[in-house]
Order: structure tokens, then sequence, then C-alpha cells
């Protein structure tokens, strides 16, 4: 489990958040309130389809044209939103109690890459794919029961 990830704020910009998952390598970011509150998470997928559904409608045009203007007028736009435009305001969370086992399984189930660990809505950290990835590789380090 990583503890105190990266996190941003509701109001931080898509912007922001893209150079932070690209600065962090992290592809999921969570989204705390002034208080510390778990409001949602911020992943690279809504980025991208938030792009695509024009772009795809225009690409016969654009191909034909050369010009692929209208898909960086896009990339500004969407920019400029705030990410709680795009979030997931319920994320797979457990708590550290939680077994990693099931962890891993709420991860499979639900095609999800990471599970939030919160305590009355407090985020505490991180499972990603890579912690169970790790366990596999090391099963015998200490800590491999629980997130």
């Amino acid at each position: 489990m990583t503890r105190d990830p990266h996190t941003l704020s509701p109001d931080a910009t898509v912007g922001e958040a893209a150079l932070l998952m690209r600065s962090s390598g992290h592809g999921a970011l969570p989204v705390l309130d002034e208080d510390g509150k778990l409001l949602g998470l911020i992943t690279k997928f809504p980025l991208v389809r938030r792009l695509l559904p024009k772009y795809l409608e225009q690409v016969g045009d654009l191909y034909r044209s050369g010009e692929f203007k209208p898909f960086q007028d896009k990339v500004e736009e969407v920019a400029l939103l705030p990410v709680s435009d795009l979030m997931n305001p319920e994320p797979l969370t457990a708590s550290e109690d939680t077994p990693l086992a099931e962890v891993a399984s709420m991860m499979i189930m639900h095609d999800a890459r990471q599970v939030l660990i919160v305590e009355e809505e407090r985020l505490i950290g991180v499972v990603g794919m890579q912690d169970i990835v790790d366990m596999i590789a090391w099963p015998e380090r200490e800590g491999n029961s629980g997130p």
C-alpha cells in the first residue's frame, strides 16, 4: 500500500491532474476536500474519453484536410475543466483490515487498477495492482496479508 499518495482538490484542473499523473507516474489520483475527506478518484481513462468522441466524429474530415486543430482545441478545453467534472465519485474503497486477497478480488471484479484504503471517509493509502504483483513475487515478505 502506498501511504500519503499524491492527491488533488476538486477544483484542480484536468491539466494539473495530467501533469501530476505524468510526474508521479500514477494513472489515478484521489480527490480530497479541504478537510481531507475522500470525494472521488480521477484516472487517465475519462480524460482521454472526454477528448475522443468529438475527435472520432471528425476523423474523416480531419484526415482529408490534414488539419488536426479541432482536436488540439478540445485538448485545451478539457485541460481547463475541474477534476470534479471527470472524477469517479464512487471509487472502490476498503479498510486497512480488508485482506489483500479481497482487495485483489475487488480489482478483478470491477476491472480496477487500485482500491483506496479509507477510515471514516479519510484516505489512508492506495493499494494498486503492483502491490498484488509484489505479493506474488515476494510471498514471504511481511505485511502481505492486508493492505
